[in-house]
């Protein structure tokens, strides 16, 4: 699998009691594994963040401090969400091209990253290469990040 488009990470939070955000995909197209992402926005202040990635762009999705899916954007829309709670009311369509098989032990992001990383402790979608200690370790390393995490969550 090609994951040279793997340029976006994003906290995700569970929401009403699940432990796990997007354990069950069930939102669209099951089989397909493709499900609508949600943005908190509150006040319309991380519309703008929504529209960042780009169709076809990857992102790992992290939250509690592991890793559990990589998705693909599949178009540049954002879409509003009416019946959502008021805080999660933007979401982008997305499509699984890895997610965890050990839900009690998904991998943790600092294995998945390489390092001990720190991310900001919002849900806001990050360009891997605006982050500093991020672009320190991978300039440094003969390995690309993509072939690190590859190999890391054993994507073939």
């Amino acid at each position: 699998m090609d994951l040279n488009g793997l340029i976006w990470t994003k906290n995700v939070k569970p929401i009403d009691g699940e432990i796990w955000a997007y354990e069950n995909i069930d939102t669209i197209y099951p089989d397909l594994k493709i499900f609508a992402l949600h943005w908190r926005n509150l006040k319309g202040r991380d519309e703008n963040n929504a529209r960042y990635p780009l169709e076809a762009e990857l992102m790992i999705l992290r939250q509690h401090g592991k890793v559990t899916h990589i998705v693909q954007l599949l178009n540049n829309q954002v879409y509003r969400d009416t019946n959502a709670k008021e805080e999660f009311n933007i979401y982008r369509i997305v499509q699984v091209v890895w997610i965890t098989d050990n839900w009690d032990h998904p991998p943790d992001k600092n294995t998945v990253f390489g390092y001990d990383i720190k991310f900001p402790p919002n849900g806001k979608a990050i360009k891997l290469e605006n982050i500093h200690a991020f672009q320190e370790q991978w300039n440094a390393e003969g390995l690309t990040f993509q072939q690190h995490v590859q190999k890391e969550l054993n994507i073939h």
